[in-house]
């Protein structure tokens, strides 16, 4: 991370009518660094990515996208700034290709340049097939993945996403946090909004909590950079069928894993720090060295026991 700023918001409240939908929200986001924006339903997630795309304006407080107030210059704010919104009306006669280049017209590309520019965005997001495709023929996965193509075209410098992973089935969605690693690990500042701690886990260095409208603490990701990739400290609790001497799990496991047994020799704790293919190359690792696992399932993240304390539970929000 560079540590300049790539945006920030001033005491920000947004209201439309008697609603508040966010109140003397503060916080600022430096170039190349990845925050997580968490928040049960109607806490006002939306909203703030709305005033961050230039959707709509607060109605008091500033912003500043880039050192810009896009309420003075809207279109130089917005011209680094890529955007994915959680409920995007598309028409569904319209074909992806056609979605991607009006996009690309919109971020100011020439004429000649557009077409590159969309199959560049497709193939990093595996839908070069689909851009021939009316967009009400595609699935929700693949109409996301798409959408979130269109949010590169321009090579935006920052992401702001609402939601992207939203409708895809577990590889898929394992694929698009790679994708995101990547683009941090190219520099690139992303605002990563969320139901998923898991998203946030695997993306971001810090996270913001956000309930009824108001920003309620952050607190980093524990994670690091190792070959591309974000890990964290992870616990696995796996249990077998039958007694396995300590001495020999050890011998099947990397050294840097900690075992720790629970239960007359049939439940371990293992603590190491890696990420979802790490997990299971654990598991993997066990099973092929004969141990009877009868069941392997994670530990509760650090994160979301303060999720909860932070924002409590869905319901009573």
């Amino acid at each position: 991370m560079s540590g300049g700023e790539a945006f920030a918001l001033e005491k920000v409240s947004k209201r439309y009518g008697d609603l508040s939908a966010l109140s003397e929200v503060s916080f600022t986001v430096r170039e190349g660094e990845a925050v997580g924006y968490l928040g049960p339903n109607g806490s006002g997630k939306t909203t703030t990515l709305k005033l961050l795309s230039g959707l709509t304006r607060p109605t008091e407080g500033s912003l500043r996208l880039g050192g810009i107030d896009p309420a003075k210059d809207r279109a130089r704010a917005l011209a680094s700034v890529g955007v994915l919104v959680e409920t995007p009306g598309v028409l569904p006669y319209v074909r992806g290709r056609d979605l991607l280049e009006h996009i690309a017209e919109v971020k100011g590309l020439p004429l000649h340049e557009r077409g590159a520019a969309v199959v560049r965005a497709a193939k990093r997001l595996d839908v070069v097939e689909p851009l021939d495709r009316p967009l009400g023929a595609l699935s929700t996965g693949l109409l996301r993945r798409l959408l979130l193509a269109g949010s590169l075209i321009g090579d935006p410098r920052v992401l702001v996403l609402d939601e992207p992973t939203l409708g895809l089935d577990p590889a898929a969605r394992s694929d698009l946090r790679r994708v995101l690693r990547e683009l941090r690990q190219e520099g690139r500042t992303i605002f990563l909004s969320t139901h998923l701690l898991e998203d946030v886990e695997e993306v971001c260095h810090r996270v913001l909590f956000l309930r009824a409208g108001r920003l309620v603490g952050e607190a980093p990701v524990e994670a690091e950079a190792e070959d591309g990739a974000t890990v964290r400290p992870r616990t696995l609790r796996v249990r077998t069928s039958s007694a396995s001497p300590v001495a020999g799990l050890r011998a099947l496991l990397p050294p840097e894993v900690e075992l720790e047994e629970t239960r007359e020799g049939r439940e371990f704790l293992l603590k190491f720090k890696g990420d979802e293919a790490g997990q299971s190359r654990i598991v993997r690792a066990l099973v092929t060295g004969g141990v009877p696992v009868s069941r392997a399932e994670a530990v509760g993240s650090d994160l979301g026991t303060l999720y909860l304390q932070k924002v409590g539970r869905e319901d009573a929000a």
